[in-house]
């Protein structure tokens, strides 16, 4: 195994803390979710460099949500609305490059939360209701 070091923010390493002990298997499961030829050869660390609907979900995560919070989370109207019109967009294969890289970015980010949720689910023992989408 290969150990890792990042640098991150205090802030967000505190908030990092409870989820330390599964951070290997999240980043394992996202890995080998997402395509090699859809990852960028760099990621920028600025506020613009993430498609909205990451920033949407850093900005959630970056607060520390408990278990339910996670739950229930949804993602904005706005961000709804845009994956509407990119999929719109989609079906008539009229997306741009960079459009494709957005849609990509909420297909990921759904992996990601349902991850996320299935976990929450779990750390509620909630009835089996089936998992919010």
């Amino acid at each position: 195994m290969v150990e890792l070091t990042v640098q991150v923010p205090e802030e967000v390493a505190a908030r990092l803390e409870p989820v330390l002990q599964n951070l290997p298997a999240l980043l394992q499961q996202i890995a080998f979710s997402v395509p090699t030829d859809t990852v960028p050869d760099r990621v920028e660390a600025d506020e613009g460099a993430a498609t909205p609907v990451y920033q949407e979900i850093l900005n959630f995560l970056a607060i520390g949500p408990a278990s339910q919070a996670i739950w229930e989370f949804k993602a904005s109207a706005a961000a709804q609305e845009r994956l509407q019109q990119l999929l719109e967009k989609n079906r008539e294969a009229t997306l741009s490059s960079t459009e494709q890289a957005e849609l990509d970015a909420y297909e990921q980010v759904d992996y990601l939360m349902t991850l996320l949720k299935a976990r929450a689910y779990h750390q509620l023992n909630i009835p089996d209701q089936g998992i919010p989408v």
